[in-house]
């Protein structure tokens, strides 16, 4: 869904009330999706090309978890508060201008619209947590047989010593026998 900025009443700004088809936007990357409908409720206003909007995205997304793999759910209810200025050509920016504060919360629109979509995977993506983790005592995989060690030992060796250190194992060895 996009929305037109020239269209969004200096007087009256616009009320946005969507709900996203099941599973909508997709999401960049296989490891985290949309479970369900996102739901966004905004309010844009405009003054002149500059337009502020604000409200609140809820969505509920599945991510893996990084160390085991198991998929994890996720809740986001994000407020936000943002402002979009017109697209500048890039021949126009002519010196380097370090970033402030300010500036992380402008966005940029082309051709006069506005894409939803493109918001609510910015939201979501800034939502998630860092650690993408099942929980703080997660075990992971097994290195050598990939089997999930929350559910339970995996019949590998205790061992699993690094091959590249081998080396250093052996002339340790030898330097206690010489001893």
């Amino acid at each position: 869904m996009k929305i037109i900025a020239s269209q969004i009443s200096e007087d009256e700004g616009l009320k946005i009330d969507l709900l996203f088809p099941e599973h909508q936007p997709r999401l960049r990357g296989r490891e985290t999706q949309i479970i369900g409908r996102p739901a966004l409720k905004a309010y844009a206003t405009r003054k002149g090309p500059q337009v502020r909007l604000s409200g609140k995205l809820s969505a509920s997304v599945q991510i893996d978890c990084a160390r085991c793999l198991a998929p994890v759910p996720v809740s986001v209810d994000e407020s936000f508060d943002l402002f979009y200025i017109p697209s500048v050509d890039p021949a126009a920016l002519r010196e380097e201008r370090e970033l402030g504060e300010e500036d992380l919360m402008v966005g940029f629109y082309q051709a006069d619209q506005i894409d939803l979509e493109d918001l609510v995977r910015e939201q979501i993506e800034l939502a998630l947590p860092m650690a993408r983790l099942c929980g703080n005592e997660c075990r992971g995989l097994c290195p050598e047989c990939g089997a999930n060690l929350n559910e339970g030992q995996c019949s590998c060796a205790p061992d699993h010593t690094d091959p590249r250190w081998a080396a250093l194992g052996q002339f340790k060895e030898d330097f206690r026998r010489s001893n």
